[in-house]
C-alpha cells in the first residue's frame, strides 16, 4: 500500500465519515512558541487550546504533521540510520476532538481503523493502558475483544501524557503491533520494553487533567483527546516490511543515493550512511522549506549539524562533491503532492544545501587534518579521551559539530569529555551576552499565567477586536488589566492600536479615561488579547467605561509608508534578482525598514540601482493600494506571496498594488503608492549565509537625508570649485594625488634615514667587551624602524643597538645584533622581550633582530636609558 493511500484514507476517514476539521499541518518552525525549536508533535498548534488560551475554532480536527525530533528529550538523532524506525523527521497522522468526544469514541474509531480499512491482523495487536485507568481497560475488553493477557497496564513513564511540570495531562493508551513470524508465540512482555518486534503505531491522550505546581491533579472542566500515528512506521507495517527505510517515503531516495555515489544500498550495518542521508535530506528540505537557515546558532546551528553530519556520511560513500541538494527532487516525488510547499521552494531549499555543503566542505578537509592530529597525540599518550578544548577548537575555528567529532573518534576507538566541551560553550555563550547591548529578555513559558491585577465587567470568552484599518480612534470598554513581568497593559472589547505582528511594530497613542490622559507606550498580541502598555498600574475605584483611545496618527502613517514600502521592494528584489528571493524576516516601523531576504551573495550595485528604481517608479505613478479578505486557496491559486513558515487560517487578508505586487499581510498600509515618498536604501549586508538585509527609509525621513545629502554636495562643490556632477571624479583625482605624494615622502625619508644612520652610532656604551647604542627615534611606522635597524647592522660590526618609538600611542621596541655577536649567543629576541615585559607587553623575533610592543609609553625613555645599568639584560649581552 503506497504512502500517499495510507494519509488519504486516514484523513478522509475522520474528515468524511465522523466530521473532522482537516487542518493542514503547521509549519516545523513554530509559531509564536519560544518552548520549541522545532514542531515535534501533532498536537503543537493546538497547545492554546488546551492550555485554555484561546477558543477552539472546531470540536474535531485531523491532520497529518510534519515533525522534527532532533533536540531536548525528543532527540532521535543518534538513533537514526543504526536502527529501523527512528527518524529526525516523520509525520505524525492524528486526529484530535476538542472538549467532544471523548474515550468510547477514541478508542472505537482507531480499532476500526487499523483492522476494518487498513485490514491489520488483530491476533498482532495489544493495546496499553494507564495503570489506574479502568475505563479504557474496560472499554478495550469491549470494543476490541482482545484477551486480558493483551491488554497491559503500565505507570506514568510509559502511559502517562502532560505538558510540562505543570498543566494539562492525562492518561494515555497505545497500540503496539507484533511484526515477527511466530504469531503463536507472542510475548507481552516485550511491549515497551524496545524489542524491535514490539512496535508503537498509536497513541491515544485523554487529557482529563491539571496538574498544579504542588503535583496535584484536578479534573479539567472540558475533556480533550489528542493522538498520534507515525506515518512511517504504518506505512511499513501495512506493508509488511521491517524497515520504515524498505517503504516508498524512503527507498527512491536511497536508490538515487546509490546511483549518486556508486555504493549499493544493503540492509545491514553497512547501509547506515544510506538511511542517515535520506532521513538527514527529509529533515533539512522541510525545515529550509519553512523558514529555517543553517547557522551557528539555535536551530540554524541544529540544521548546520545535521547537514554537515549528511554530508560526513557522504564521504563514507566516497562522495567527495556537493550531492545532498540533488536528492531534493526525488524527495518531492516521493511527498510533495501532500506538501505542495517543498515543490513551490524547490529551487531555494537546493541552493541553500548546495551553498552549506560547498562552505562546509572548505573547511572539512583542514579540520579532518587537525582531529588526526589530536586523535594522534591522544593515542601517542596512552589515552582514550579527546579533551574538550580540542573539540571546541574543532568546533568554534572549523564548524565541526560536536557529534560529528564524536563520530570521529568512536571510528578510532576514542571518546570525547563532553563536559569540558560544555563548560567551555557555556562561557562563550556568557561572554557573547555580556558584549550584547540588549539586556537579558525573559521569555514566558506556557505554563506561566497571567496575572490579573484588575478585572472589569470582563467576560471569560471575550477577547479583543481590531478595528484599525480605517480608525485611529475608538470608544472602548476596558476589558482587564494584566501584568507580565514588570510591566502592565490594558485590554479593551475593540481597539484601532495595531499591535505588533507580521514584523509591524506596534501601535503608539494615548487613552483618555475620566478626562485624564495616559499614555500608550507599545501594543502586543498575546493570544486574543491585544495588550496596550502602559508606564505604571492604572489606579481604578470606580467603573471607568467607556474610554477614549486615540492612536498617534504619525506614527502609524510611519509605519504604513514603510510597510507597503517593503511590499515593492519584495517584489522589485524578485524582478530584477529571481524568484527564489522570499522574505526571510522584517521590521517595519515609523522611522525605517528592515528587509531580510533569501539570495546567495552580495548585490550587485547595478542591480541595487534597478531596484530601487524600480520602486520609486511605482511610488511616482500613485498606483491605488487594494486590501482584501479572500480565501487562502484562492489567493494561493492566484499567485499571491505568503511568508515562509507562516501558518494562515482559511480566511486571509491580502494586500495587491495594481499587478506589481500581491502579498498576504495583516499590516496596516497606505491608501496610495504616492503617499510613500522618496524610498532610499540606507544599506544591503549579509546576516546569515544566503540571506541578505536591506534597510531603507521613506517619508519625511527620505526627504531630510536628501535635503542633508544635498547641502553636503553644495559645500562641496564650492570647496572643489567643481559642479556636483564632477565632484567625484575630481576627488578621485585628489586621492590618487594624495597617494603619489605619499609614495614619494616614503621614499624621500628611507634616503634620509640613511644619511641620518651615522647619528645613531656615535656613542657607544662598552659591556662585556661588545658596543651597546641606546636611541630614542621617530618614525611613522615599524617598517621604518625596521629600515633603520637593517641599515645600522650595515654599518656595525660586534655590537648591539636597541631603539624606541612610540606608534599610535604603543611604545615599540627594535633590537639588532651583528652576526658575529649572533654566533657567540646573543639573541635579540630575548633582549627585546625582557624590555616588552617592562613595558607592560611582551615581544620577540630572529636572534639578529627582535621588535617588543607595550602599554606604556609613559615608561619608554627611562626603560631604554636604564638599560645599560640593568644586570639582567647585561647578561644578555
Amino acid at each position: 500500500m503506497k504512502s500517499t493511500t495510507i494519509r488519504k484514507q486516514f484523513i478522509d476517514y475522520f474528515q468524511q465519515e465522523l466530521n473532522h476539521e482537516f487542518v493542514p499541518s503547521a509549519p516545523v518552525i513554530p509559531q509564536n512558541d519560544p518552548t520549541l525549536l522545532f514542531i515535534n508533535a501533532g498536537m503543537n498548534q493546538f497547545k492554546s487550546y488546551f492550555l485554555g488560551e484561546s477558543e477552539p475554532k472546531f470540536k474535531r480536527a485531523v491532520n497529518s504533521q510534519k515533525c522534527i525530533r532532533v533536540s531536548g528529550k525528543h532527540n532521535d538523532l543518534e538513533e537514526v540510520g543504526k536502527d529501523n524506525y527512528h527518524h529526525t523527521f516523520f509525520e505524525m497522522l492524528g486526529n484530535w476532538s476538542f472538549g467532544d468526544y471523548y474515550k468510547p469514541e477514541a478508542i472505537e474509531w482507531a480499532w476500526k481503523l487499523l483492522t476494518e480499512i487498513y485490514g491489520i491482523d488483530k491476533n498482532r495487536l495489544y493495546a496499553t493502558v494507564y495503570k489506574n485507568d479502568d475505563e479504557s481497560y474496560d472499554l478495550w475488553k469491549k470494543i476490541s475483544g482482545l484477551p486480558k493477557n493483551r491488554i497491559l497496564r503500565y505507570g506514568e513513564k510509559d502511559n502517562f501524557w502532560d505538558m510540562g511540570a505543570i498543566g494539562p495531562c492525562g492518561p494515555c493508551s497505545e497500540i503496539h503491533y507484533y511484526r515477527g513470524d511466530d504469531v503463536k508465540n507472542q510475548d507481552p512482555t516485550k511491549v515497551n520494553a524496545d524489542d524491535p518486534n514490539y512496535i508503537e503505531l498509536w497513541n491515544l491522550v485523554f487529557i482529563q487533567y491539571n496538574r498544579d505546581k504542588n503535583n496535584k491533579l484536578t479534573p479539567l472542566p472540558k475533556k480533550h483527546v489528542d493522538t498520534g500515528a507515525g506515518l512511517e512506521r504504518l506505512a511499513a507495517t501495512l506493508n509488511n516490511k521491517l524497515s520504515n527505510y524498505e517503504t516508498d517515503l524512503f527507498s527512491p531516495i536511497i536508490d538515487k543515493i546509490a546511483d549518486i555515489s556508486k555504493v549499493k544500498y544493503n540492509k545491514n550495518k553497512s547501509g547506515i550512511p544510506h538511511r542517515v542521508i535520506a532521513d538527514h535530506l527529509r529533515m533539512l528540505a522541510f525545515s529550509i522549506g519553512d523558514g529555517a537557515f543553517p547557522s551557528n546558532e539555535g536551530r540554524g546551528y541544529v540544521l548546520r549539524r545535521v547537514l554537515r553530519r549528511a554530508a560526513r556520511f557522504g564521504i563514507k560513500l566516497n562522495v567527495h562533491e556537493p550531492f545532498i541538494y540533488k536528492l531534493v527532487p526525488t524527495l518531492i516525488d516521493t511527498i510533495g503532492e501532500a506538501f505542495p510547499e517543498i515543490i513551490n521552494r524547490q529551487k531555494h531549499i537546493q541552493q541553500v544545501i548546495k551553498s552549506e555543503e560547498k562552505s562546509f566542505g572548505l573547511t572539512l578537509d583542514k579540520g579532518l587534518e587537525i582531529f588526526e592530529d589530536i586523535a594522534n597525540k591522544v593515542k601517542k599518550n596512552n589515552n582514550k579521551i579527546i579533551q574538550g578544548a580540542d573539540v571546541f577548537k574543532l568546533y568554534d575555528t572549523f564548524g565541526f559539530p560536536v557529534d560529528l567529532t564524536n563520530m570521529l573518534a568512536e571510528e578510532k576507538q576514542l571518546k570525547i569529555n563532553m563536559n569540558s566541551f560544555n563548560n567551555l560553550m557555556k562561557k562563550q555563550k556568557e561572554m557573547a551576552r555580556s558584549k550584547s547591548k540588549f539586556g537579558t529578555v525573559k521569555t514566558l513559558t506556557l505554563e506561566e499565567t497571567l496575572e490579573m491585577t484588575e478585572k472589569i465587567e470582563s467576560k471569560k470568552t471575550q477577547n479583543s477586536k481590531f478595528i484599525g484599518y480605517n480608525n485611529f480612534t475608538s470608544e472602548s470598554n476596558l476589558l482587564k488589566q494584566i501584568q507580565l513581568d514588570k510591566d502592565f497593559y490594558l485590554v479593551f472589547d475593540q481597539t484601532p492600536f495595531y499591535p505588533e505582528s507580521g514584523g509591524q511594530a506596534g501601535d503608539k497613542g494615548e487613552i483618555i479615561i475620566s478626562g485624564k490622559k495616559y499614555f500608550i507606550i507599545d501594543t502586543q498580541k498575546r493570544n486574543d488579547d491585544i495588550l496596550h502598555k502602559i508606564k505604571s498600574k492604572l489606579k481604578i475605584s470606580q467603573n471607568i467605561n467607556p474610554v477614549k483611545l486615540i492612536v498617534d496618527k504619525e506614527n502609524r502613517l510611519g509605519s504604513a509608508r514603510n510597510h507597503t514600502a517593503t511590499h515593492l521592494l519584495q517584489a522589485a528584489l524578485r524582478e530584477v534578482l529571481g524568484d527564489h528571493v522570499h522574505q526571510s524576516g522584517s521590521f517595519v516601523s515609523s522611522k525605517y525598514l528592515r528587509f531580510d531576504f533569501t539570495h546567495y551573495e552580495k548585490i550587485k550595485e547595478k542591480d541595487l540601482d534597478k531596484i530601487l528604481n524600480l520602486v520609486n517608479q511605482k511610488i511616482i505613478k500613485n498606483i491605488p493600494v487594494e486590501p482584501k479578505t479572500e480565501k487562502y486557496k484562492n489567493a494561493i491559486q492566484n499567485g499571491v506571496i505568503a511568508l515562509f513558515g507562516e501558518k494562515y487560517s482559511d480566511n486571509v487578508r491580502s494586500i495587491k498594488v495594481g499587478d506589481f505586487s500581491y502579498e498576504l499581510c495583516g499590516g496596516t498600509h497606505v491608501k496610495y503608492t504616492g503617499e510613500i515618498g522618496p524610498f532610499i536604501i540606507k544599506s544591503e549586508s549579509g546576516v546569515a549565509s544566503g540571506i541578505r538585509r536591506i534597510e531603507a527609509i521613506t517619508g519625511k525621513r527620505s526627504i531630510d537625508s536628501l535635503l542633508k545629502y544635498n547641502k553636503i554636495l553644495t559645500e562641496l562643490s564650492y570647496i572643489m570649485d567643481s559642479p556636483i556632477s564632477k565632484i567625484a571624479s575630481k576627488v578621485e583625482n585628489v586621492f590618487k594625488h594624495r597617494r603619489t605624494l605619499k609614495k614619494t615622502i616614503n621614499r624621500l625619508r628611507k634616503k634620509l634615514i640613511g644619511y641620518s644612520v651615522d647619528e645613531y652610532i656615535k656613542s657607544p656604551i662598552k659591556i662585556n667587551g661588545h658596543n651597546l647604542y641606546l636611541n630614542i627615534v621617530e618614525v611613522n611606522s615599524i617598517d621604518e624602524l625596521k629600515n633603520i635597524g637593517d641599515k645600522v647592522r650595515e654599518k656595525l660590526k660586534s655590537s648591539v643597538a636597541i631603539f624606541g618609538t612610540v606608534l599610535n600611542s604603543t611604545p615599540q621596541v627594535l633590537c639588532i645584533v651583528t652576526d658575529d655577536l649572533v654566533k657567540e649567543g646573543i639573541n635579540a629576541g630575548k633582549i627585546v622581550g625582557m624590555i616588552g615585559k617592562k613595558l607592560g607587553g611582551g615581544g620577540g623575533g630572529r636572534p639578529h633582530m627582535a621588535i617588543a610592543g607595550g602599554k606604556k609609553p609613559e615608561l619608554l625613555e627611562k626603560i631604554i636609558s636604564s638599560i645599560k645599568e640593568d644586570n639582567n639584560i647585561k647578561k644578555l649581552l
